[in-house]
């Protein structure tokens, strides 16, 4: 199968709007809502045109940013950015909620829903977050024109239709909408600070990572989503990855290739309805942290940096849980589990974390959720160990090995341990967080299998450090 697409055709969206309808067998993919994506060396100058494009008149427009400083050039970035809009009526929202990074919860998106109220025109300024937060509030308040301005490479959000939230204390992916425009600053981009950039690069290794996890819920019923053509997507956005992966944080030209594999990305979630695509265990290790730095009011990682490191801890788990089908195979009904048992299992983990017992069961409900469906299809699951050997290798042909996504992690100087995090999490803390992120939410991965097994205990999560550490050494 072929879509007959390139990077190049992040220009010409109706070209990959049109392939994937082309290919769309089962009626599952969404509508490519995204009318243009810019990535050029000064977005600010082509900003007025664009948003003439999508608005049509002069009007109300409401410029969302938070708190943090951007410069380019030496130069306010975000005073440009508001300096270009000139002729239409302009406020300035900045969303602040005392935190070092703002956090997309209730609060934060129930004032910026209520501050662009009455706009015709959102433009977004920022980071991830703040695109994700612009998405609810155009929704929310009925802004019906939105363009996100990127200036950061770190995440792959910004070009699709969701918004990752907190809710209850807990992230949760939620569908939201599209942006109208995304533009790119490749100069911004290439000034952030190296830290964003290599963020970006852990963020790429999801795509090796995460499609294992997707197989693995299809073969055993949970995730009925899972189709070869949005694979092929993705193996459009690691064109060139590597060579231009080799001169990251060094100038334009690679983190314009950065920012444009990630945009591609974005589509790949957004029209194929799902972010089970590029988000697995090694996401639910990002996640997990998130909630406890949010939970405990304390600095939070880039999420970038956290899912390259959530990356190797995945990648390390896949080829524990195969070391030790060699030495113990299973059988489905080593797994075979009473529900309510382990849902319980599931909310007194989080009791640590929050006594009240909110978060245990906003997880728990999820992790129910997953089971519950794992219990409905256990014929799947009985075939899926029945030929086993076979299932290895379909997995094994959608990912990268341990050794080769730390070396592309390597290249761009991204944090492959979790002590190389800023700010760190100790061993304990990553200890908790790997043996708990089965229960955090409905998608099935490989931590799931471990831990039905009875292999994500103390041992089992020290096995997975220890080949963490093996491939790192090496």
């Amino acid at each position: 199968m072929s879509l007959g697409l390139t990077l190049d055709d992040l220009s010409r969206l109706d070209r990959i709007d049109a392939a994937m309808k082309a290919q769309d067998v089962r009626g599952q993919f969404a509508p490519l809502g995204m009318k243009e994506v810019l990535i050029a060396e000064d977005v600010v100058a082509a900003l007025p045109a664009v948003l003439a494009r999508h608005l049509g008149r002069f009007g109300e427009v409401r410029v969302v940013v938070d708190p943090v400083l951007i410069r380019r050039g030496g130069r306010d970035f975000k005073a440009d950015v508001i300096a270009a809009l000139q002729g239409h009526r302009v406020t300035r929202v900045t969303l602040d909620d005392g935190s070092e990074v703002l956090h997309a919860d209730e609060p934060i998106l129930a004032e910026a829903a209520q501050r662009v109220q009455g706009a015709d025109a959102i433009v977004s300024v920022g980071g991830g977050t703040i695109t994700d937060i612009a998405k609810v509030a155009s929704v929310r308040a009925g802004v019906p024109v939105l363009v996100a301005i990127q200036t950061a490479a770190s995440v792959d959000g910004f070009t699709d239709n969701f918004s990752v939230v907190l809710q209850n204390g807990v992230k949760k992916t939620t569908l939201t909408r599209w942006p109208d425009a995304v533009l790119a600053d490749v100069r911004t981009i290439a000034e952030a600070p190296p830290r964003m950039t290599a963020a970006g690069m852990g963020e790429m290794m999801s795509m090796f990572c995460a499609p294992g996890d997707w197989y693995l819920a299809a073969q055993m019923g949970v995730d009925s989503s899972f189709t070869p053509v949005l694979l092929e997507l993705l193996g459009i956005c690691g064109e060139g990855i590597e060579d231009w992966s080799r001169g990251l944080g060094h100038g334009l030209a690679s983190a314009e290739a950065l920012t444009r594999a990630l945009s591609l990305r974005g589509i790949v979630t957004g029209t194929g309805g799902t972010t089970a695509t590029l988000s697995g265990m090694e996401h639910l290790f990002s996640h997990m942290l998130d909630m406890v730095a949010s939970r405990r009011h304390t600095a939070m990682s880039q999420h970038g940096a956290q899912v390259g490191v959530g990356s190797v801890i995945a990648s390390a788990a896949w080829d524990v849980f195969c070391a030790r089908m060699e030495e113990t195979p299973l059988t489905a009904a080593d797994l075979a589990f009473d529900l309510e048992v382990r849902v319980a299992e599931a909310q007194a983990a989080f009791s640590v974390l929050d006594p009240s017992g909110a978060i245990g069961a906003e997880c728990a409900g999820r992790y129910r959720t997953k089971l519950a469906a794992l219990q409905a299809n256990w014929p799947k699951v009985e075939a899926f160990f029945a030929d086993w050997p076979a299932h290895r290798r379909s997995h094994d042909a959608l990912v990268f090995t341990t050794p080769k996504i730390a070396d592309y992690l390597a290249r761009a100087g991204s944090a492959r341990r979790f002590d190389a995090l800023i700010p760190a999490p100790d061993e304990d803390l990553t200890r908790w967080v790997i043996a708990c992120c089965p229960f955090m939410r409905e998608r099935l991965t490989v931590a799931d299998l471990l831990h039905l097994a009875g292999w994500l205990d103390d041992v089992g999560v020290g096995r997975i450090l220890a080949r963490v550490d093996q491939v790192l050494g090496a």
